[in-house]
């Protein structure tokens, strides 16, 4: 390989040729594929490196295509617009890659030289890789010597071991073969390739399973929350009706799960909207009326329970910042009481005390209560449980997401310290808010965090 001063497409002169790839070509190619920049630019970035850092004069990357097999060129240099445009129409089969790159051609370890006399048919398209129609009668006069219809093949493989591309050496500068170390180099941008595809077909498919379970999500939460609507309605109805006390009692145990149905539905759509969303629009919220108000929802919800909720708080207390989600995050915890606790009665402690810089309410229950060795994971999603099964906590898991939506901790213990089965206590801190005196930075009257 000759030692040549090359200069780029875009004006970058001095750059050495056939010695080794610079370090900030490879940092810059790397930080490309960190960030997932469109593939054909990256890919293009790859081919244009190699041909200013390796001594190539033309080179072809082609990909292969997930749905058909096909591989086709996408990244190109050295070519003409008009005949590079000609390439990329062109398409080649895993058949022919593998009929073409044989194993006694191979050089390196994902490397292929095909000489033009070991080539026993010449495809159609492989004239218009051609540049010159004249050198295909040239007589090579050394081993060394590059012919026309000579070319050397880098294989991309991902990590099940299958061809995803190709970046193919159609012409060196000097016309010779390349050698060992313009291999090694050429074959180094080559897994860089190999990664930045397989990157992006992972991303790819990330977002595109995430839009699948999104849309699945919304027809489940849709359908069922009908289905669940319209039943509280026929069962709420059934309920008031005069008449067979029995059946009373049954259309209210029956409005109970119906109940339970919608608020599971609602608590997917809820968690999917906190995952996916950032606070906005937050507001100064009382939690003495959103206790209030939410104990009235869990008392409706459960008609055929005997609920008691103790609230206690001070006669004011300064507002926290949310917004309507509040109440379901005081909602389900109430409702994760009720579920826990057998038997026809249910109470439930509500505490709401001030502190310095945040409002903190203690939710407590008598029910089965949760054990030392559950208590760090009680508001993961999944639990496993003692038994080998896993258990869906989405109630208590929305309520996690909601206090980390309000800047907000969140802990739960023993109602009865070193006794789980007399009870929990879930304790949740929220940062206070405070009116701004006259006079302050900011308009009248607004509000602020501590």
């Amino acid at each position: 390989m000759r030692d040549a001063l090359l200069v780029d497409a875009g004006g970058t002169s001095g750059r050495k040729v056939g010695t080794s790839l610079p370090v900030e070509d490879i940092l810059d190619i790397l930080r490309l594929i960190l960030r997932n920049e469109p593939l054909d630019e990256l890919l293009q970035r790859i081919v244009d490196t190699i041909a200013f850092s390796c001594g190539v004069k033309r080179i072809t990357l082609g990909v292969a295509d997930d749905r058909t097999g096909m591989f086709t060129p996408i990244a190109l240099h050295g070519y003409p617009p008009e005949q590079a445009l000609s390439i990329k129409r062109h398409g080649y089969s895993p058949e022919r890659m593998r009929t073409e790159l044989r194993p006694e051609f191979k050089i390196g370890r994902n490397c292929y030289y095909v000489r033009a006399e070991d080539q026993h048919t010449v495809y159609d398209d492989q004239y218009d890789y051609i540049m010159d129609v004249e050198l295909l009668d040239a007589a090579r006069e050394s081993p060394s010597d590059w012919h026309e219809l000579d070319f050397v093949d880098f294989l991309m493989i991902d990590r099940l071991g299958n061809w995803i591309g190709w970046i193919e050496i159609d012409e060196p500068e000097d016309r010779k073969v390349p050698s060992h170390e313009a291999i090694e180099q050429i074959q180094v941008l080559t897994d860089l390739a190999a990664i930045a595809i397989e990157n992006s077909r992972m991303c790819g498919d990330a977002v595109a399973a995430h839009l699948d379970a999104k849309g699945y999500l919304h027809l489940i939460v849709h359908d069922i929350g009908n289905l669940a609507a319209d039943l509280t309605l026929k069962l709420s109805m059934l309920s008031t009706e005069q008449g067979n006390e029995k059946a009373k009692k049954q259309a209210n145990l029956a409005l109970e799960s119906a109940s339970a149905i919608k608020t599971v539905v609602e608590n997917v759509r809820k968690f999917g909207e906190v995952r996916a969303s950032e606070p906005f629009l937050l507001e100064p919220y009382d939690l003495r009326e959103v206790l209030s108000t939410a104990s009235d929802i869990i008392r409706k919800e459960h008609p055929s329970r005997d609920i008691v909720i103790n609230i206690d708080s001070p006669p004011s207390v300064a507002p926290v910042l949310a917004d309507d989600l509040i109440y379901d995050l005081l909602c389900n915890l109430m409702r994760n009481a009720v579920r826990s606790t057998p038997g026809h009665k249910v109470e439930i402690d509500l505490n709401l005390f001030e502190g310095h810089s945040v409002c903190t309410v203690d939710v407590t229950d008598r029910g089965v209560g949760i054990p030392d060795a559950m208590k760090s994971g009680a508001f993961a999603l999944f639990c496993p449980k003692p038994e080998g099964t896993i258990e869906t906590r989405l109630m208590l898991s929305t309520v996690s997401l909601l206090v980390e939506r309000y800047n907000g901790l969140i802990s739960v213990r023993d109602r009865v310290p070193g006794d789980y089965s007399k009870g929990a206590c879930f304790e949740i801190s929220l940062p206070k808010v405070m009116k701004q005196p006259q006079g302050t930075r900011g308009p009248e009257g607004a509000w602020e965090h501590v």
